[in-house]
């Protein structure tokens, strides 16, 4: 046996384990294709234009055969949302091209394109449409060295623009967040038109935007908050303003960024007009000063300034920049076009009432309003339940209203609000007028209980109010079917209607202008209960139900933008953080998985 001795190599040993890293890395990543399933990118190059749209439907053909219309069909590792559309509608035109000719987008797509494009018009997103990736197909579609078309790129940008297609249609008309779970939720079969039939009639015309445009919701609330969207993106198309997060400056510097924002935004105006200066004047001791207050000119002008930026967010338009306005200056004009976007989705969530009169309630304006005939007949504030015992979004009846009513205490409250008090002092039951119920609902001596040997778990009393002025409900109680235990009524605290921050009741709806809502509810019904019986028997302390002629239906709504009579845009304060929670979900939607829910018909996108 011989034996071969070879010279060590420090170049060969070192070549040799760079190729042995090389077959290592190139296994792995063979590896992770494998596990990811991506499959190549395909590319079929096309010399000649007029057998372009051959090779194109050839494509859409093959990415169609056999589809499984229940699951997610992956183009460009962007998920089609209608693919049971999308593979519809290429079958009932044998697969011919919809958006593309010879190479090139024709009047159709690009309609469609720039409809994508400008998404925000409808308070949409563009990307979740397939925007930068049908652009790109586009712009690439055509190799710039051989100058032949890539076929696979064209069959895949006119995939997508025909996904793009049904999904905005649904989106437009259905919305694309379920208004109770706040998940994205593809709702195509509940939209009242097949859409597939649409696309294929309006594609010769080039309708695609009236037809969008028609299966929008078609109020004019809606159609105000659209446009009023538009004016704010073309008004501020080049101005953009920073939130202004801190008071970290002294006050000459902090009111000078103050002023910057509301040029910014148009609510300061730099004129000065004759009722300003009687206030100058009155301001100045005496007429040699007054000719030298330009500074307390520029006072006036930004106070002015202030109240115009206070009353666009509905706030109390006193000049000064308090809590709640502070708040609102730390809102940057994306939030202001989310904010309309968010309430255009609310539209398309529900439908104007079709009730020739009804009572409507929006939480976040805290204001009710009755409705005839598409006339505000009334309107009041009202004091709305707080971010820990939100009022409920609901459709009830109103059938009744009780004068003098008992106030029940809800057992939540009885346990967690009351009784810490009554181990402190039991003079509490006296001083508010409670009653104390046993398990027979029979009142009780309760100077005689024990209170701290009970808790919130064990507590076999009900507290009951007695009726009368200093009644938490008030004098008059409105009362609707509901599964919340909610109701609306008067209250014995009639001072915190001039509060800016009415979110503090426990749930229900206390009403300001009670009486005139009662009124109203009886006026109909002049001969059985005329309007004399509703002041008699509010002078005295008697209980007593009347029953309403005819039942007016209640909406409790949520709304934080709204456009006013004369078109002009109010915000409102998102006092249960429900704009935020919508824009975390369809942030989050955006890269969540599609899964078919097979027992609602629906396609629900959830957090991975």
């Amino acid at each position: 046996m011989s034996v071969q001795f070879c010279k060590f190599d420090k170049n060969s040993t070192l070549n040799s384990y760079r190729l042995l890293l090389l077959v290592f890395s190139a296994t792995i990543i063979v590896g992770c294709n494998k596990c990811s399933n991506d499959k190549p990118e395909e590319i079929v190059l096309v010399e000649k234009p007029e057998m372009v749209n051959e090779e194109v439907a050839k494509l859409i053909t093959k990415s169609l055969a056999n589809v499984d219309t229940s699951t997610i069909l992956i183009i460009e590792k962007d998920s089609l949302f209608a693919t049971q559309f999308v593979s519809d509608f290429y079958s009932q035109r044998k697969f011919e091209v919809a958006f593309i000719d010879k190479g090139v987008l024709t009047k159709q797509g690009d309609t469609i394109f720039n409809i994508l494009k400008n998404a925000e018009v409808y308070g949409l997103i563009p990307e979740d449409y397939h925007f930068s990736k049908i652009d790109e197909l586009i712009k690439n579609a055509k190799d710039s060295a051989t100058q032949k078309f890539d076929a696979a790129k064209l069959s895949n940008a006119d995939l997508l623009l025909t996904d793009a297609f049904f999904t905005m249609a649904v989106h437009i008309n259905k919305g694309r967040l379920n208004a109770d779970s706040l998940t994205i939720e593809w709702k195509a079969k509940q939209v009242a038109t097949n859409l597939v039939d649409i696309l294929n009639k309006i594609l010769p015309k080039n309708t695609i935007r009236a037809a969008l445009d028609s299966l929008e919701p078609q109020n004019e609330y809606y159609k105000g908050l659209k446009l009023a969207l538009k004016n704010l993106q073309y008004e501020f198309k080049d101005v953009y303003w920073d939130s202004i997060k801190d008071r970290n400056s002294d006050s000459t510097t902090f009111m000078a960024r103050v002023k910057d924002r509301l040029i910014k935004s148009h609510d300061y105006v730099d004129d000065f007009t004759n009722s300003d200066s009687i206030i100058l004047y009155k301001s100045a001791k005496d007429k040699q000063s007054f000719v030298l207050t330009e500074i307390l000119k520029d006072s006036i002008k930004l106070v002015k300034a202030i109240k115009n930026f206070q009353c666009k967010n509905n706030l109390t338009e006193d000049g000064k920049i308090g809590k709640l306005t502070f708040k609102a200056l730390q809102r940057t004009k994306q939030d202001y076009i989310n904010q309309i976007a968010l309430n255009m989705e609310r539209w398309r969530w529900s439908r104007v009432p079709i009730e020739k009169q009804y009572v409507w309630v929006n939480i976040p304006k805290y204001e009710m309003k009755v409705i005839e005939e598409d006339t505000l007949v009334m309107k009041s504030r009202v004091i709305i339940g707080a971010p820990d015992h939100q009022t409920p979004l609901l459709k009830s009846t109103i059938r009744y209203f009780l004068i003098y009513p008992y106030w029940t205490v809800p057992f939540s409250i009885a346990t967690k609000e009351i009784l810490p008090i009554l181990k402190r002092d039991t003079s509490y039951l006296r001083r508010k007028n409670f009653q104390v119920l046993d398990g027979n609902n029979q009142v009780v001596d309760h100077s005689n209980i024990k209170w701290k040997k009970y808790t919130k778990t064990y507590f076999p009393w009900r507290l009951r109010q007695n009726m009368g002025e200093d009644n938490s409900l008030g004098i008059l109680k409105f009362n609707f079917e509901n599964k919340y235990g909610v109701y609306m009524h008067d209250t014995d605290s009639r001072r915190l209607f001039n509060r800016e921050m009415r979110a503090m009741s426990h749930g229900c709806c206390r009403l300001e202008k009670f009486m005139d809502f009662a009124k109203f509810l009886i006026r109909d019904d002049s001969v059985k209960y005329p309007v004399d019986s509703l002041y008699a028997d509010t002078a005295k302390s008697v209980q007593k139900y009347v029953y309403l002629k005819k039942p007016i239906v209640l909406y409790i709504t949520y709304f934080t933008a709204e456009t006013d009579d004369y078109c002009e845009l109010k915000y409102f304060i998102d006092v249960y953080k429900r704009d935020e929670k919508m824009m975390r979900a369809l942030r989050r939607g955006r890269k969540n998985i599609l899964i078919k829910n097979t027992k609602t018909n629906t396609e629900v996108i959830k957090s991975d």
